[in-house]
C-alpha cells in the first residue's frame, strides 16, 4: 500500500517543488579515463533530483520549501526522507510507493571533473500521474512560486501546466525531455534551458549570438515570460518581458565538479526572484549561486549561502 509522509509548513510561505528525488552515484576518475577497462576513482553516494537539488539550494539560501515527489520503500527512500527532515523540507505531497526501488543516478566523471556519461532509474516516478498531482493542487497552488523539472511524466507536466495558478519554474534537464514541454511551453513563466534544450523549445539551430536571441524570441511568442539559457562556461543569457537582454560571463577557473551547477543556478534564479532583485541582479544572483556549485566537490555544496554567492559575484562575474 502506498503511503503519504508528512511535514508541511502551516500558515508559513513556502517554494513548492515537483519533480525527480533520487540517490546520485557519483564516480570520478583520477586519472584519464580507459575505455571497456576498471578506472581508479573516487566513489561517492548522495541524496539528489532535480527538483529536490534545486529545493536543498534553495533552503541554504534561506527559504522553506515543500517536495512534492515520489519514492521506493527502500534503503534510497529511507535516505531520501531523513535528508527533507534534516534540511526541514516539507514532505506532505512525498508519495512512499510500497515494493518499489527509489530513483537512482549514476555518473561518471573524468579526471578533470566533466562528466562523460551518466544513467538513470526514475520508474518510480511513473506514479507521479494527473491524478497525482490533482490531489497535490492545494499545497501547489498555495506556494508563490512552483519548481519542477522535465522528467515528470507526461500527462502530469501537462495536468500542472494546466491547473497551476502559481508561477511555474522549469529546467528542462534534457534534450528528450525538451520535446515534451513543447506542447505546454507557453503555460510556464520562467524556463532555464541549456543551449541544446534551447533549440528543441525554439524549434530552431543556435549557432550564433543572433541565433540564440531569435530562439529567446519565439520562446517568450509561446508565452513564457523569462528564459535564462545556461551557457555552460560562456555564462548565462537572458531574455525577458519586452523584450530586455543580459549576459552574463564568468572569470572562473576553478572546476572541481559541474554536476549540480544547472540546479544550484535554478535556486538562484527563484531567491532572487522572490527578494525582488532586478533583472540584472536575479541574473548575477544565479550565476553566483552556480558558480558556488561548481567550486564543490559534491553536487550541493554545504558551503551555499547568500554570503557565499556574493562572494562569487564579486570576485568572477562579469
Amino acid at each position: 500500500m502506498d503511503v503519504f509522509s508528512g511535514g508541511v509548513f502551516l500558515g508559513q510561505s513556502y517554494v513548492a517543488g515537483i519533480g525527480g528525488a533520487n540517490v546520485d552515484i557519483h564516480g570520478q576518475s583520477l586519472a584519464p579515463l580507459i575505455m571497456r577497462d576498471s578506472n581508479p576513482g573516487r566513489l561517492h553516494v548522495s541524496v539528489g533530483g532535480v527538483t529536490r537539488n534545486i529545493l536543498d539550494n534553495l533552503t541554504r539560501l534561506g527559504e522553506r520549501c515543500e517536495l512534492v515527489s515520489a519514492v521506493g520503500d527502500d534503503v534510497y527512500g529511507r535516505m531520501l526522507l531523513d535528508s527533507c527532515a534534516e534540511l526541514g523540507v516539507g514532505t506532505r505531497g512525498l508519495l512512499v510507493r510500497q515494493g518499489h526501488p527509489s530513483s537512482s543516478y549514476i555518473s561518471i566523471m573524468d579526471s578533470e571533473g566533466d562528466m562523460l556519461v551518466a544513467m538513470s532509474d526514475m520508474r518510480v516516478l511513473s506514479a507521479i500521474d494527473a491524478d497525482f498531482v490533482a490531489q497535490r493542487m492545494d499545497l501547489l497552488n498555495a506556494a508563490p512560486v512552483v519548481v519542477c523539472d522535465g522528467n515528470l511524466p507526461a500527462d502530469a507536466l501537462e495536468y500542472l501546466a494546466a491547473h497551476c495558478t502559481a508561477p511555474l519554474y522549469i529546467d528542462p534537464v534534457s534534450t528528450t525531455w525538451a520535446r515534451k514541454l513543447v506542447p505546454v511551453l507557453g503555460r510556464f513563466d520562467t524556463i532555464k534551458p541549456n543551449r541544446l534544450e534551447m533549440e528543441v523549445l525554439a524549434g530552431m539551430s543556435i549557432a550564433t549570438n543572433a541565433d540564440l536571441e531569435e530562439a529567446c524570441t519565439r520562446v517568450l511568442a509561446a508565452g513564457v515570460r523569462r528564459v535564462f539559457v545556461s551557457l555552460g562556461a560562456d555564462g548565462i543569457y537572458y531574455k525577458g518581458p519586452e523584450g530586455s537582454v543580459h549576459r552574463r560571463s564568468r572569470a572562473f577557473d576553478k572546476l572541481v565538479n559541474a554536476t549540480g551547477a544547472g540546479d544550484a543556478t535554478m535556486a538562484g534564479i527563484v531567491h532572487a526572484t522572490l527578494a525582488g532583485k532586478s533583472e540584472s541582479e536575479v541574473l548575477d544572483f544565479a550565476l553566483g549561486a552556480g558558480l558556488v556549485a561548481i567550486a564543490a566537490p559534491d553536487t550541493i555544496s554545504e558551503e551555499m549561502s547568500e554570503q557565499a554567492v556574493h562572494t562569487m559575484i564579486k570576485e568572477y562575474v562579469q
